[in-house]
């Protein structure tokens, strides 16, 4: 439940600021918006904290940081390029991830699937930088919004068209993954992709 909620929280967020500022003074919104994270932060499981550390410091401080600002300068400017900060944390934090001994996503994959032969691991930092590509172009589009476009226009697109893109490259990496390697460990999807994408009998 508190998942969801969570999940929620995340994808009306524009539209929150969005209806937010048209009532509250930007310093007051952008204090709401840290009490949200101080609690959203606070709620994290023991056992999630080195992943959540990993994943999510990097658009944490961005987040921090751009509402702090606008809580300090009474300026809506800081919380209309949060959206965009945050994509460019993630591009960070994924990028930086290819100096380290595993990226991103071969750590998802790994807890998902234990050991990682070549290949996986190839197509893991391949998918990797596909992500970072997303951010990249994300950010920017979201930062022209912000810094040009109009509020309905930045919150149509960060709060609806940015995550159905999110949403296409996840569900398309995700059916390509299944056609190629067709490896099955037990996951809610397994049984429909055994169906369609039958394993290798080698």
């Amino acid at each position: 439940m508190i998942a969801t909620l969570h999940a929620l929280l995340a994808l009306t967020y524009p539209v929150l600021i969005y209806y937010a500022l048209g009532v509250a003074s930007p310093r007051v919104v952008a204090l709401c918006a840290l009490a949200l994270l101080a609690a959203r932060l606070a709620l994290v499981a023991p056992a999630q904290l080195v992943t959540v550390a990993r994943l999510a410091r990097l658009p944490a401080i961005a987040f921090a940081g751009a509402t702090l600002a606008s809580a300090l300068w009474n300026d809506a400017a800081s919380l209309l390029l949060t959206p965009a900060l945050v994509s460019f944390a993630l591009l960070l934090a994924f990028g930086l991830s290819f100096c380290q001994s595993e990226t991103v996503i071969e750590t998802f994959a790994r807890a998902q699937a234990g050991s990682l032969d070549p290949e996986t691991r190839a197509y893991c930092r391949k998918v990797t930088a596909l992500w970072c590509i997303f951010f990249l172009a994300n950010g920017t589009v979201a930062s022209l919004f912000a810094v040009a476009g109009s509020r309905e226009a930045w919150a149509l697109y960060t709060g609806c068209i940015a995550y159905v893109l999110l949403g296409l490259l996840f569900a398309t990496e995700f059916v390509y993954r299944q056609w190629r390697f067709r490896r099955y460990v037990g996951a809610p999807t397994d049984v429909l992709f055994r169906r369609i994408f039958p394993p290798d009998p080698r």
